[in-house]
């Protein structure tokens, strides 16, 4: 019965205690815009499998060469692109084919390559990447602390009180970006996140 009653008083003193420093406290999440300079990267696959209408006359060396001399009468040469036989490969399709990789730091570069339509070729996807440096990263940080300690001075602000010391920062940000551009996620402007928790005075 000792036990039991010292068990319970042990966590009426802790449950006491993390209610008493949940008050003391206030957590806010800061937010930093910046801009992006991103590679974009897209695949074409270039088939027999796509081929309907000259299927019995056409060879693979035609579909390819006619897509390249489209692709170059827009301003893309062929030493722009590599070839991705292995991803090819490993798509399953019964005939001849490859795939065909640009890239490009150009937005309007690479919406010319899109809008090139060929015989035989059908779009696998088009990517945007790119890597935050440490020194990136710790400057957007300190910009998105910043934004979190005025939100946490206003709120503090409106029922009396104010903030002291940080005592708890979340960053969950990556140094890699690599989003798919399928549904036109093509803006120059992303948002650093970070949560951080302040002391309540």
């Amino acid at each position: 019965m000792k036990k039991v009653v010292a068990t319970l008083a042990m966590v009426l003193i802790t449950m006491t205690a993390m209610a008493q420093n949940y008050q003391n406290n206030i957590t806010v999440n800061g937010t930093h815009s910046y801009s992006i300079s991103p590679e974009y990267s897209s695949k074409m696959i270039v088939s027999l499998n796509n081929v309907y209408y000259d299927s019995q006359t056409m060879s693979m060396s035609e579909v390819k060469s006619g897509y390249l001399d489209k692709l170059a009468k827009v301003g893309i040469s062929s030493d722009r692109i590599t070839e991705d036989n292995l991803h090819y490969a490993l798509l399953g399709y019964e005939k001849e084919g490859t795939i065909i990789v640009f890239k490009t730091n150009s937005l309007e570069e690479m919406q010319k390559f899109l809008n090139v339509k060929s015989i035989g070729v059908t779009r696998s996807d088009t990517t945007l990447e790119m890597e935050l440096t440490d020194a990136q990263m710790a400057e957007f940080a300190k910009a998105a602390f910043d934004n979190a300690k005025t939100k946490a001075n206003a709120v503090a602000a409106k029922i009396g009180r104010t903030i002291g010391k940080a005592i708890y920062l979340s960053d969950t940000n990556t140094k890699k970006i690599s989003e798919s551009m399928y549904y036109g996620n093509a803006k120059d402007k992303r948002d650093y996140y970070i949560s951080v928790s302040f002391e309540l005075q």
